[in-house]
């Protein structure tokens, strides 16, 4: 394996029966080799029998599992995957056996969806179904995860095309056509801390420090909390939401109908919703179809060169233009290596809030 030799026992102290095991462990790793190891085969080769579990049920036997241990957003993923999965083998009460669902017939699956989405989409369902598959084995309902021998897709050129930050005109204007309040604070908000769309849309009332003009946030991805000077425009805006909040719970978000709809389905609402809206309209982007009505089983779009997620690179780089140091400006941004995380500790508040308070107001 990967160029070592392991050495096992066969179990078997007749030469003969030994030869035997041996041949019938060679076949099963032909067969899984050639992706084509299923459980009738397993059975004959072992003599072993593995439990009769229909792939509709160990789905609904994860699915159940993952509503008490996943967030909501993760849920719905999962349920995704196994609507896909259930609807691909056609599977009902009578099977298909989760034991008879080879790596080739998930390549062809894999391989359908690849040809209609990016290769991080289509890498992001694979490790789903290898998430689903690995439980399985676990359980003893199949002898392997036949997702294990599928290789993970690579990105063409055209999804490469690398994230833009915004100019400070084009910033101005994104805020000028936003379409509401969310979406001003949004913009405002993307640019001068160069928080993510989840952190931004899930933010609670009482992650605003107003005595230190800052936010104080534990970062969703990275679990780690960050500490980020407002700029002046931004604190404007928020004090003015929290004003018509009063009273309210500081665990409350400042968009609770928003922060529950993220909590739920996760960003992809939301990104589709800051290109329909703000991009398109700001002429940054074109008018796309969207996937409600299509006959396909998925579309594929291409990567365009502005997401929501470009405001974080306009943060970063408009630090980097006013003179700030690159360490400082990934500090601001909360990037999460070590190094930096250690190097944020120590930057006095006075250092980043000069340093926010030179970014440009993109509101007037």
């Amino acid at each position: 394996m990967n160029g070592r030799q392991f050495l096992e026992s066969t179990g078997q102290a007749a030469k003969a029966d030994a030869e035997k095991e041996l041949s019938r462990v060679n076949a099963m790793i032909a067969a899984q080799k050639a992706n084509v190891l299923s459980q009738e085969l397993f059975e004959h080769l072992t003599g072993k029998t593995l439990p009769n579990v229909t792939l509709k049920a160990a789905l609904a036997d994860w699915l159940n599992e993952a509503a008490g241990a996943n967030k909501p957003a993760t849920v719905t993923k999962y349920s995704a995957t196994a609507a896909t999965l259930a609807d691909f083998f056609k599977a009902d009460d009578r099977g298909p056996g989760l034991a008879s669902v080879t790596a080739a017939d998930l390549t062809r699956l894999l391989g359908e969806k690849r040809a209609n989405v990016s290769a991080s989409t289509a890498n992001d369902f694979r490790k789903c179904l290898s998430i689903f598959f690995k439980r399985c084995k676990v359980r003893g309902y199949i002898r392997e995860n036949p997702v294990e021998v599928i290789k993970a897709f690579k990105a063409g050129m055209d999804e490469k095309r690398a994230r833009k930050p915004f100019s400070i005109d084009a910033l101005a204007t994104l805020y000028k056509v936003a379409p509401d309040d969310f979406w001003r604070y949004a913009v405002l908000a993307g640019f001068t801390t160069g928080l993510r769309l989840g952190d931004l849309v899930t933010m609670p009332l009482g992650a605003v420090d107003w005595q230190q003009k800052c936010i104080r946030l534990r970062v969703r991805k990275t679990g780690k909390t960050i500490l980020i000077p407002l700029a002046p425009a931004l604190f404007r805006l928020l004090k003015t939401m929290a004003d018509d909040r009063s009273g309210v719970s500081a665990s409350e978000p400042f968009w609770p109908e928003h922060a529950a709809r993220y909590e739920k389905a996760g960003a992809g609402w939301f990104s589709q919703r800051f290109y329909d809206l703000v991009l398109v309209k700001a002429g940054l982007a074109n008018t796309r179809p969207h996937r409600k009505g299509s006959k396909k089983k998925f579309e594929r779009r291409a990567v365009h060169e502005f997401s929501f997620h470009s405001l974080r690179h306009s943060c970063v780089t408009t630090h980097a233009a006013n003179g700030q140091n690159q360490q400082l400006a990934k500090a601001l941004a909360g990037h999460s290596s070590d190094e930096v995380n250690d190097l944020y500790t120590t930057l006095p508040q006075d250092v980043l809030a000069k340093a926010v308070a030179q970014l440009p107001d993109i509101t007037v």
